[in-house]
């Protein structure tokens, strides 16, 4: 005895989720990101108190002599760790906001 099946009962195949992607928008937000984190890691490295931090953090013992050197620098980079992420967002949603309106008066 033959059974007779439609398309309508055979079994579904198995679906996938979309394969994940990056796009290109996202991977030139996270290059700014790593960018703008990376800066800041070179200036503390530079900074003679911030390295003396370091090496008390690393090595246990203070490289420097203890003298006061440095704190102009070092209050830069407090203030460039703080503000640079609400700057850094600022700026990526100003421009994000002005492709929006251009793409909006775009030809119609």
């Amino acid at each position: 005895m033959t059974q007779n099946t439609s398309p309508a009962d055979a079994p579904l195949p198995k679906r996938r989720g979309p394969r994940f992607q990056i796009s290109l928008t996202l991977m030139m937000l996270l290059m700014i990101v790593f960018a703008v984190i990376s800066a800041g890691l070179f200036y503390a490295s530079n900074v003679p108190v911030i390295r003396d931090e370091i090496s008390v953090l690393l090595y246990g013992k203070s490289a420097g002599a203890g003298e006061d050197v440095g704190r102009v620098a070092h209050r830069i980079f407090i203030m460039f760790t703080f503000t640079s992420p609400l700057l850094l967002a600022c700026v990526l949603s100003l421009v994000l906001s002005a492709l929006r309106w251009l793409d909006n008066r775009g030809p119609k």
